[in-house]
């Protein structure tokens, strides 16, 4: 029997499942749920907007790279 250790999600998908589940509790509940799934819902904004910034980072840098400038920064 294999025994291969699942690597974790990446945070964004765990909270995007989390809110999923959070949706879920509120319309069991109600409101009482509604200031987690808030945080959660920014939280997930703000590591979204993290990724993108860091995306853009690594396309200038490659793309000096590629053209050769790469020493000109260093």
């Amino acid at each position: 029997m294999p025994s291969e250790i699942e690597s974790p999600l990446p945070i964004t998908q765990r909270i995007e499942r989390a809110l999923l589940l959070l949706a879920y509790f509120i319309e069991l509940d109600g409101d009482v749920h509604v200031p987690m799934y808030e945080k959660f819902e920014a939280e997930l904004k703000d590591l979204k907007q993290k990724e993108d910034t860091k995306a853009r980072a690594q396309r200038l840098l490659r793309s000096y790279s590629e053209a050769g400038g790469l020493k000109a920064i260093c």
